[in-house]
């Protein structure tokens, strides 16, 4: 059976508040088996490295994503606070650069379009 580190615990800790307990155990091993896993990145395969792809487990893991009780809106929220708290310094401003090149704009209604 995959163990996860300690670290690796510490680090994700903080998304426990967008997912239940037995949710966030599924999610460390499927976190830990996607990080391993060479080539295709699927849930089977993520499994399949950790050494666990019997028949019994792969519905459970499955489940993470589809039906599991979790909030992907809070997850993403708690991880984008965990990069500005891990990479910008606290006496710095975080500057947030945008491109609006990344957005298709096309047709009569747009009055400006980007230099392409």
């Amino acid at each position: 059976m995959f163990s996860p580190s300690p670290l690796m615990i510490h680090l994700l800790q903080s998304l426990t508040g967008a997912m239940t307990a037995p949710t966030f155990t599924k999610a460390l091993t499927l976190w830990a088996g996607t990080i391993l896993t060479p080539g295709r990145r699927t849930i089977t395969a993520a499994l399949t490295v950790l050494g666990l792809q019997t028949g019994q487990t792969l519905g459970k893991y499955h489940r993470v994503l589809n039906r599991a009780a979790w909030s992907p809106m809070v997850a993403s929220r708690l991880l984008w606070g965990m990069r500005v708290t891990t990479l910008v310094p606290a006496d710095q401003p975080l500057v947030v650069v945008m491109d609006e090149t990344r957005e298709r704009r096309r047709g009569q209604r747009i009055l400006y379009q980007g230099g392409v």
